[in-house]
């Protein structure tokens, strides 16, 4: 529960809710405390209600806290504080009217709380009350101590001692949950056994359960510890067994002298790096779920490159933005960009034509889009369509699984193909 300041040494920090009374003997000590638990409310951007009687009036209260507060006036003025006089709070209608005072304190919390104050912090001084109204007022004090509990509001209530009978002590203690008295000069707070009992408790129980709190943070600290490494591990071994596969490919490669065999082994090899260097990516970061596009590319591209060998007549610029897609999404982006930049390597720049290809990344609103495009020969076919080759083939198919939006943009010259997918 959020606490604030009380502004009394004695008190410290209250949480909101808190209900507490103060047996006072003279002004003295109606100032000593009141002062100081006004002017915490007031820095601490509260709105404040003082209900004064005699023998300590509005003029007192405001003079007293004007020496505490230099801008007191201005805070009155617009409205953070109020001081007023008992009659126009507890008695407007001639008696006092426990449901209505009570309604009134919980309507002045919410307006504040709907201002910007933090909450209502207020004090009444009882001085005003006759014996014989002593316990009208102690169920009016109940039912603040049940209504206030759960609401935004710092309440206390002033006593004099010289007006309290033994009896009306013991019951003023019941309906609050502390009470504040002198003690050889200085503030000292008292409880009823049974509040204290429970507060000892609470205590108790609330250390037991920072107690248990802390074990559990340690025990799931240390298997979140322990998945990461398992999620390591996976990602390193399947990076090694893309390794074997890329390793027997090449061998292959090596061996055959058919130019379609070789075409064919080199796509293979391609779409298996796009697939190794996303758990490559996993492997080296941190977050162990999501993978960083903009470097996850740009090793990508630099494969992609070198595969093909085009001896630099054909170069790749990447722009990508520091975005993190999922690792489904991951290896399906990287397996698209490998067929869109394969098929611009391989078709965009024929006879040893110089070139580039530019491939763009990045995310907005949600979404992601990936444009691949080249200043090459372009795509002959009137109509662009997906399915004559079988590269673009496996783009299309891979752009479904995506939930991607797939379209050219025809240049002059050469080909732009864009891709828009949701980010999550």
């Amino acid at each position: 529960m959020t606490r604030t300041p009380s502004g009394i040494a004695a008190v410290g920090e209250l949480p909101w809710g808190t209900h507490f009374c103060q047996f006072y003997e003279n002004r003295d000590d109606l100032a000593d405390a009141l002062v100081p638990f006004f002017k915490a409310g007031l820095e601490n951007n509260e709105k404040c209600l003082w209900v004064t009687s005699e023998p300590f009036g509005r003029g007192d209260a405001r003079d007293s806290l004007r020496a505490a507060v230099p801008d007191l006036d201005r805070r009155e003025a617009r409205g953070q504080i109020e001081i007023i006089d008992f009659q126009n709070w507890y008695l407007r209608t001639g008696n006092l009217d426990a449901d209505e005072t009570v309604s009134q304190w919980l309507e002045r919390a919410h307006s504040a709380v709907g201002q910007g104050y933090s909450g209502l912090r207020l004090t009444g001084n009882t001085f005003w009350l006759e014996c014989d109204g002593f316990d009208e007022f102690a169920d009016y004090e109940n039912k603040v101590n049940q209504e206030f509990s759960s609401q935004p509001i710092l309440a206390l209530c002033s006593y004099c001692l010289g007006r309290c009978r033994p009896t009306d002590v013991l019951e003023v203690v019941r309906n609050h949950q502390f009470a504040l008295t002198r003690r050889r000069g200085s503030w000292e707070v008292i409880e009823d056994a049974s509040l204290k009992r429970a507060r000892s408790e609470l205590e108790n129980l609330n250390r037991e359960l920072e107690r248990r709190v802390l074990d559990r943070t340690i025990e799931l600290e240390r298997a979140l510890s322990d998945k990461n490494e398992l999620f390591r591990e996976v990602h390193h071994r399947v990076r090694n067994n893309l390794q074997i596969i890329s390793s027997l490919v090449r061998m292959k490669l090596r061996q055959t002298h058919s130019e379609d065999a070789k075409e064919g082994y080199t796509d293979i090899l391609g779409r298996v790096d796009a697939i190794a260097l996303v758990h490559d990516a996993l492997y080296a970061s941190d977050e162990l779920t999501r993978v960083p596009v903009s470097s996850y590319l740009k090793k990508l591209c630099g494969s992609l490159v070198q595969l093909r060998g085009h001896d630099n007549k054909v170069s790749i610029r990447l722009e990508a933005e520091n975005a993190e897609i999922s690792l489904d999404k991951a290896v399906t982006l990287g397996l698209i960009t490998t067929e869109l930049v394969t098929n611009a390597l391989k078709h965009a720049f024929p006879d040893g034509r110089r070139g580039e290809i530019a491939v763009q990344f990045g995310c907005k609103s949600g979404d992601c889009t990936l444009v691949v495009s080249d200043g090459g020969v372009g795509i002959s076919s009137k109509s662009f369509d997906f399915r004559p080759r079988s590269g673009l083939r496996l783009v299309s198919s891979l752009a479904l699984q995506l939930g991607a939006e797939l379209s050219e943009v025809r240049g002059e010259p050469g080909t732009t193909v864009r891709l828009q997918f949701p980010q999550s």
